[in-house]
């Protein structure tokens, strides 16, 4: 099996809340995000990713930067939102990594002051994100990796005209989507925002 290459601490602390090992699936994903390239991962389950994402983001960012956000999770809910925060808390307490949730229910305008005043991670909803945009409350600049959490479901109705506004809005830097197999709508998104990108599925 492929070794998992993150940097001490963050193993240290995926251990310490009992997520080691990774499986196979989820080395995968670690290694795709330090990549730098585009890619659409497929997985039966989903929430298997989401430790490997946090974890391979603390690995890159490592320590707060400037004042933008450098990764940007799109997610199709707050409760997502809140278990993404929750890992990254978990496992990134050894930094001073900024992590900020945007999602419907706290007030859009402390959100906007929270993310605008510095940020290193944002993990959305899309449409409470195309609201912070439309009040200049996210800036895309900075950004390094965008990374769609089911991403089968950010492009359904519902979701999809904010997840292109988005992507429209944001540099051509590193996507990585992440569905269920056989995802609806994700080989089109990626061809149009992603281009080259590569398709695995993961077992």
């Amino acid at each position: 099996m492929s070794k998992l290459k993150l940097k001490q601490e963050v193993l240290d602390q995926l251990e310490s809340i009992n997520l080691l090992p990774f499986n196979k699936a989820q080395i995968r994903i670690t290694s795709a995000y330090k990549s730098g390239q585009n890619h659409w991962l497929q997985l039966n389950d989903i929430k298997e990713a989401r430790p490997a994402i946090v974890a391979a983001t603390i690995h890159t960012l490592h320590s707060s930067y400037e004042d933008v956000a450098r990764s940007l999770i799109l997610v199709p809910d707050s409760e997502i939102a809140d278990y993404y925060l929750d890992l990254f808390n978990q496992l990134g307490n050894h930094t001073d990594l900024r992590v900020w949730t945007a999602y419907h229910g706290p007030k859009i305008l402390e959100q906007k002051e929270n993310i605008y005043f510095g940020a290193d991670v944002v993990i959305a909803t899309p449409k409470r994100l195309n609201e912070l945009l439309n009040l200049e409350g996210f800036n895309s600049a900075g950004l390094q990796t965008f990374v769609l959490d089911s991403a089968d479901q950010l492009l359904k109705a519902g979701n999809i005209s904010f997840t292109h506004r988005i992507s429209d809005s944001i540099p051509y830097k590193q996507r990585i989507s992440i569905s269920i197999k056989n995802g609806k709508g994700i080989n089109a998104y990626m061809d149009r925002f992603s281009y080259p990108f590569t398709s695995t599925t993961l077992e």
